[in-house]
C-alpha cells in the first residue's frame, strides 16, 4: 500500500493560512482585486529566522494541558497540537515537557525523558510537517 499520509494535504494545496495571489478569474468575476492589489498583511507572510521559514507569523504558545500518564503523548495531544497544524497556524509548539520525571510540574505533564516517548511526539512532528507547520517543544524542569 502506497504512503497516504501527505493525501490530505496534497487534495488541499497550500492550505490555510497562507497568502495567495487571486486567479485571473477572480479578479475578472470581481470577487479579488487585481495584481496592483496591497501586498497580503504581515501577519499572513512568511517570516525567516535564521534557518527557518515560517508560512506566517502566527504562532501556537505552549499550553500545559496535563494529560500525560508517565510522561507519554497520547491521541489527544494530536489532535490538540494538530489542530492548529491543521488549521494554518505558522509554528506550533509542544506544551511544558519535563525533560527528567522529577522534574514535572504534576504527574500528568508531557515527557521527553525516555526514548519510549520518541514514537509519539515523532507522529505529531510528521503530522505538522504535513500540514507545512514548524514546530517546537518547551523543555521543562520544575526544580525539586
Amino acid at each position: 500500500m502506497a504512503d497516504s499520509s501527505d493525501f490530505y494535504q496534497e487534495q488541499r494545496g497550500t492550505g490555510p493560512g497562507t497568502a495567495v495571489q487571486p486567479t485571473v478569474s477572480e479578479i475578472k468575476q470581481g470577487f479579488a482585486a487585481g495584481p496592483a492589489a496591497e501586498p497580503a498583511p504581515k501577519l499572513f507572510q512568511p517570516l525567516t529566522i535564521r534557518g527557518l521559514t515560517l508560512k506566517n507569523r502566527l504562532a501556537m504558545s505552549p499550553m500545559c494541558m496535563y494529560s500525560s500518564h508517565d510522561g507519554f503523548a497520547t491521541d489527544f495531544h494530536l489532535v490538540h497540537a494538530g489542530q492548529y497544524a491543521l488549521r494554518g497556524v505558522g509554528l506550533v509548539v509542544m506544551e511544558a515537557s519535563g525533560v527528567a520525571p522529577e522534574g514535572r510540574i504534576t504527574p500528568n505533564c508531557l515527557g521527553i525523558w525516555k526514548d519510549e516517548h520518541i514514537p509519539k511526539l515523532q507522529q505529531i512532528v510528521d503530522f505538522a510537517h504535513t500540514n507545512k507547520a514548524a514546530i517546537g517543544i518547551q523543555l521543562a524542569h520544575a526544580g525539586r
